[in-house]
């Protein structure tokens, strides 16, 4: 296989951009590609598409782990550059398996929660809310006044969902934090 010229890579990269969900693996090592060729350009593939610069990163970093190690990419592919990103710094050709049937077997949160060596929770919801840019920011305000807190660096709230617990039982005449029910 013929090596693409830097500029070939630049043109892929922004048509693989369009739809990441799909081409993530080779958008991933295109971009890889990429930034080891010209970083500059790399930088101007973040600009130009709606991937975003950090997203970028996350798909450079799930190339570089997955691309060596022996696995189907069909495999890869139906687990999802996200969760793939999240095992990326534990694995190794030794735990390939074991992390994907557990990338594979667990949603985004819970996953997210054993990689921090944290007890999954089990049995929880997930409640999906569609807001106006002004009622998020009530939203917001709310649930930083009520124990929530920036994550910093544009990512949002965390400890939200305590937060909106101690909002809902203010409005319901109980102390935060008081888990009658």
């Amino acid at each position: 296989m013929m090596a693409l010229k830097t500029e070939d890579l630049f043109d892929k990269a922004m048509t693989l951009s369009k739809n990441v969900d799909d081409t993530f693996l080779e958008l991933g090592r295109t971009l890889r590609q990429l930034l080891g060729r010209d970083p500059q350009l790399f930088q101007e593939i973040v600009a130009k598409s709606d991937i975003g610069r950090r997203k970028a990163y996350y798909l450079v970093d799930v190339s570089r782990v997955f691309d060596p190690l022996q696995v189907s990419r069909t495999r890869l592919k139906k687990v999802g550059w996200t969760k793939l990103m999240m095992i990326a710094k534990q694995v190794t050709q030794d735990n390939v398996d074991e992390l994907l049937d557990l990338a594979e077997q667990n949603n985004v949160k819970e996953l997210e929660r054993m990689m921090r060596g944290e007890k999954p929770l089990g049995d929880s919801h997930c409640v999906l809310m569609y807001f106006s840019p002004e009622q998020y920011e009530e939203l917001e305000e709310a649930l930083l006044h009520y124990g929530a807190r920036k994550a910093g660096h544009g990512r949002g709230l965390v400890e939200k969902e305590k937060a909106l617990l101690n909002v809902i039982r203010k409005a319901m005449g109980r102390g935060e934090g008081d888990q009658a029910g």
